[in-house]
């Protein structure tokens, strides 16, 4: 196999490899875009009922104000852990954004040499 062959094989194998990359950091960009919608949104719905049982207390006899007030105070404070959990995972979903647009970019320049080495190729069989 001649050099240029071999050469082109291996762009062509970096190219494939670097296919695989990309798709696999879409697949997981992806994923933590998704779980950072499901905890924003377990975070809103749990901000809902914590505001809801804060407002019921005007409406409630003593022993519904306890277990209301109880049930208000667990539903702010599984709020704020949900809020946190869903900032945790907006700061996943940007570096997984980031990795693929990385990983974008490295296939990009590997398509980009790959044509650059069929050019060569081209360019020096047609001068031999």
């Amino acid at each position: 196999m001649s050099p240029e062959k071999r050469k082109l094989k291996r762009a062509q194998l970096i190219q494939r490899v670097r296919t695989v990359e990309r798709m696999q950091s879409a697949l997981a960009a992806s994923e933590a875009e998704a779980t950072r919608l499901r905890l924003f949104g377990v975070a809103e719905r749990t901000r809902n009922l914590a505001a809801h049982y804060g407002r019921r207390e005007g409406e409630m006899v003593a022993a519904d104000l306890r277990s209301g007030k109880a049930m208000g105070e667990q539903l702010q404070k599984l709020s704020e852990l949900s809020e946190k959990q869903a900032e945790e995972a907006e700061l996943l979903s940007r570096s997984k954004r980031e990795d693929f647009a990385q990983s974008d970019l490295r296939l990009r320049k590997a398509a980009e040499s790959t044509r650059d080495l069929v050019k060569t190729i081209v360019a020096g069989l047609e001068k031999g």
